[in-house]
């Protein structure tokens, strides 16, 4: 299996998961965390891998990382005060 076969494996799997929290209709504290958490990790998949920030020097690549995380952060902020 290529490198890349399994990332878009990953990725339907946690596709998979966070459909199925939303169909179960949970709703609580840790399944924000999980889709949260999957989100960060497909983010991450598609920074390194599709868009070939992986190997690349500079900023580039934390300041998209930075606004993965900053817009989680808000996303994450926003449920728990609502």
């Amino acid at each position: 299996m290529t490198a890349a076969t399994f990332q878009w494996l990953a990725l339907l799997t946690l596709t998979a998961l966070t459909v199925g929290l939303a169909k179960a209709g949970v709703s609580s504290s840790t399944a924000l965390i999980l889709v949260l958490l999957a989100t960060l990790i497909k983010g991450r998949i598609v920074i390194d891998r599709f868009m070939a920030l992986q190997g690349v020097s500079g900023p580039w690549r934390w300041i998209v990382l930075g606004w993965l995380l900053l817009v989680l952060g808000l996303i994450a902020f926003a449920f728990q005060h609502a």
